[in-house]
């Protein structure tokens, strides 16, 4: 039986696929199991992942027979990899076109069982482009370790957790279970790791392991919600987020009382206005500071446009003043 299980979640990214399948199957901690899990791809996916699966004992290939959205996947790959492997220690979701270093699964094992308060370990990452070449943005830098406090774990990692990032750690599988896995709500990573915050620590690995591969602006509710609900999409995944992650809290931990005994109803009733105080202001001051740097994007693509411009006016200019 497997110490760690992986879930992999698979959708059209067959030109980078072998490359991130590689990468993974290349750790130097080996005793785990990979569970791919394809989202109705349409690309030569499918046959990729049957070439490793039938090469490789550790992998297994699930195609779903309808197209289920990002979120119903990710659940879907967390409940296959237990079914199958019931008394794994760990778990971790990748992606078809990503890159992980070799250690990755190594340091992060270790940090897992050098530290029983934590719950989420994962590394720092940088992102790469389309080609592979590295890009210009530092990598990032956050954790909760050695705070034992869980509300103000709660508080440190809504106004700084970089969930996106996060997310592709490796979990205790019963922390993982217990918070819920992806709820069904818009921007579900930053729910999940509030919730695990309330139940553990968050370790981060100093090393680069992790390479995001990167495609432009990725961020955006529309396409948040067309991924999520490739069907019919809910009213409330119109909501503002922090609102309905708030109600989530609520519902959770106080009216079904989901987090006893460590997080008690009317201590969940508090984590959940915790939420809504601090992270509506959050999200306010990061939809200024994205529509100034958009500003600021549009007006250097006009001054590169008029540039050329310019520079033609400028020798025209001085060929007339030396006709004068």
């Amino acid at each position: 039986m497997p110490r760690v299980i992986i879930g992999s979640l698979l959708f059209n990214h067959a030109a980078h696929f072998r490359e991130a399948i590689e990468s993974i199957l290349g750790q130097t901690f080996t005793d785990f199991a990979l569970v791919l899990v394809d989202d109705c791809s349409t690309d030569g996916t499918p046959e990729i992942a049957g070439e490793y699966a039938a090469l490789d004992p550790r992998v297994s290939y699930h195609r779903n027979e309808e197209r289920l959205g990002l979120i119903a996947n990710a659940r879907k790959a967390f409940t296959l990899a237990r079914e199958r492997y019931p008394e794994a220690e760990y778990f971790a979701w990748t992606s078809d076109h990503d890159l992980w270093h070799p250690r990755w699964l190594q340091q992060l094992v270790a940090a897992l069982d050098a530290h029983p308060d934590v719950v989420l370990a994962y590394p720092r990452n940088r992102r790469i482009g389309p080609a592979g070449d590295v890009l210009r943005r530092r990598a990032w830098s956050f954790d909760t370790a050695g705070i034992t406090s869980p509300w103000r774990r709660l508080g440190v990692a809504i106004r700084h957790m970089r969930a996106g990032n996060m997310v592709y750690g490796l979990y205790r599988v019963g922390a993982l279970h217990r918070a819920g896995v992806y709820r069904t709500v818009m921007v579900p990573d930053r729910l999940l790791c509030a919730e695990l915050a309330l139940y553990g620590q968050f370790k981060q690995v100093p090393e680069v392991l992790w390479f995001r591969r990167w495609y432009g602006r990725m961020f955006s509710l529309g396409r948040q919600r067309a991924s999520f609900f490739p069907g019919r999409r809910p009213l409330y995944a119109y909501c503002p987020w922090w609102i309905s992650h708030a109600a989530s809290l609520f519902w959770t931990l106080t009216i079904r009382g989901d987090g006893r005994p460590e997080v008690p109803r009317t201590a969940g009733a508090v984590a959940a206005a915790q939420y809504l105080v601090l992270a509506g202001p959050l999200h306010a001051w990061q939809t200024l500071r994205a529509v100034r740097g958009s500003a600021v994007d549009s007006f250097s693509a006009l001054l590169r446009r008029i540039r050329p411009v310019r520079r033609s006016m400028g020798k025209l200019w001085r060929g007339g003043s030396r006709c004068l």
